[in-house]
């Protein structure tokens, strides 16, 4: 996809994986790259999203649908979920589209990330946005622990997931007290939800200080 900004930029995917702590491929998240033509430069995908008028936000969402459909079979063959993050616009466009609902829906390894960010994410099953979606689809909060909303949402049950940002990880990781706080952080979200991911596992050390945490089996991790 070609965007027209101050320099033209294309769009291409990267997938980034989420393991079990048994290092097994549960998920792979599709995420959006922005660069321009001639390579030289790259655009953080939040603020390229963020630039898109709301047409190419759809036109980008529905790039990623196809991608999803042209590697069903993979996924489906492999028991991996694919992760798609969503925004407003998005979420407006699926509920308001009754066909696109269902085409979704056909292919039940697609599952949708939304950020912390999520406008009035804090009202919980009172967005009824968020409320309606969560009865439809797979939904992943992404960025937990980045400050941006309440836990609303998660104690009315409306994610199935939670992904831990990995700023928070790294902050944690150097409290004096992170073995309590880390068992009892995991083990309090995996109440709500179906399974923790913590991002930002880039080290070996952070890796091996969640072996010890007291939910592995319900524990993934991502770079």
């Amino acid at each position: 996809m070609n965007i027209q900004l101050e320099a033209d930029f294309i769009s291409s995917y990267v997938f980034q994986p989420v393991y079990s702590m048994e290092g097994r491929l549960l998920a792979v998240e599709m995420l959006s790259r922005f660069n321009s033509l001639d390579g030289d430069l790259a655009m953080p995908a939040e603020i390229g999203i963020n630039l898109l008028a709301p047409e190419q936000r759809i036109e980008l969402f529905n790039e990623q649908l196809k991608l999803a459909e042209r590697h069903a079979d993979w996924f489906t063959g492999n028991s991996v979920q694919l992760t798609i993050n969503i925004e407003e616009t998005i979420v407006e466009l699926i509920l308001s589209d009754p066909a696109l609902c269902q085409w979704i829906r056909q292919y039940p390894f697609i599952a949708f990330e939304m950020s912390e960010s999520f406008s009035n994410l804090s009202a919980g099953k009172n967005n009824p946005y968020v409320q309606r979606l969560s009865e439809m689809f797979t939904l992943w909060l992404d960025d937990f622990g980045s400050g941006k909303a309440t836990l609303t949402a998660l104690y009315d049950g409306l994610f199935d997931y939670v992904k831990i940002d990995k700023r928070f990880y790294w902050q944690l990781f150097t409290h004096q007290g992170y073995d309590v706080v880390i068992d009892s952080l995991l083990k309090n979200i995996n109440l709500l939800c179906k399974g923790v991911i913590v991002g930002g596992i880039e080290k070996k050390e952070y890796f091996n200080k969640l072996r010890y945490a007291g939910v592995l089996g319900k524990v993934r991790t991502s770079s």
